[in-house]
């Protein structure tokens, strides 16, 4: 009975693992059609392959990322110089977002803002908050980012 009852947190902790993995897969599953719609509206992602936030990008949109065009912008020849892709893209922070019509955007994008520079539809359900508790509780406050989740790069 002892064995049982030390087992059970890890047990339980392993199941939430298993569930909170498998809602990301499904997911970032529904977000294909919105990863097509990105790489035909012409938005470029620019990111660094050692880069935290580019990571939490690609994360973010998961296996739409297959569909997104994105340029590496770490040489790996020489890494503290930006690929030649880069450097004549004129970009200088990552992760950077150049759109169709030549605007760009610097730093970890929601799925929404995505969604309204290209004009692509996010499925149902995608980017939106979670739903309130129930029984009228307030939802838990949001953490107070520290600013843009962008990395400079030295020229």
């Amino acid at each position: 009975m002892a064995l049982t009852r030390r087992r059970l947190p890890f047990v339980l902790a392993l199941a939430a693992l298993v569930a909170a993995g498998a809602w990301t897969r499904a997911e970032a599953a529904n977000l294909t059609p919105f990863g097509r719609c990105l790489g035909q509206s012409g938005a470029v992602f620019y990111g660094a392959s050692w880069c935290p936030h580019c990571r939490s990008q690609r994360m973010t949109l998961g296996d739409a990322m297959d569909h997104v065009r994105y340029v590496e912008c770490s040489d790996p020849s020489d890494p503290d110089r930006p690929a030649a892709a880069c450097r004549s893209a004129n970009v200088h922070s990552y992760p950077t977002w150049i759109f169709r019509d030549g605007s760009r955007l610097s730093g970890e994008l929601s799925l929404g803002t995505l969604a309204a520079k290209t004009g692509c539809t996010l499925p149902s359900g995608a980017g939106a908050p979670p739903p309130a508790p129930r029984g009228g509780a307030e939802p838990a406050a949001r953490p107070i980012s520290s600013g843009a989740k962008v990395i400079e790069v030295p020229d």
